[in-house]
């Protein structure tokens, strides 16, 4: 019965997944401008996540190589220099759109209350 249940939540959230897809290209089709946003937005996210990506590191430390051991992944192939630094990047641009969303809030707060 679990099984089922499981198989049919993919189902239905592969068919969500279309049908959210479908409807915002259904609904660019008819406001092509309102495409603008949206690529904005796109390039705004890449931006940040190119900075947390600059900014994060690319040499594997001391106690990360002990970690990566422990894992049996040997952290002086290149692959998981490069996968340190993506999952680096990552974080950091989570970080900053989380202080981005906190500042958003602060100001928001700050002008309802000054109106």
């Amino acid at each position: 019965m679990i099984d089922f249940s499981l198989n049919a939540a993919y189902v239905l959230l592969g068919i969500a997944l279309v049908a959210a897809i479908v409807m915002n290209f259904a609904n660019a089709a008819k406001d092509p401008r309102s495409l603008i946003k949206g690529g904005i937005g796109i390039v705004v996210l890449l931006v940040v996540f190119f900075i947390g990506y600059s900014m994060a590191p690319s040499e594997i430390g001391e106690l990360t190589a002990k970690s990566f051991q422990s894992a049996k992944i040997d952290p002086t192939t290149e692959s998981a220099s490069n996968t340190y630094k993506w999952v680096g990047g990552a974080m950091t641009t989570t970080f900053l759109l989380i202080v981005i969303a906190g500042v958003g809030l602060v100001y928001s707060t700050v002008s309802r209350i000054v109106k």
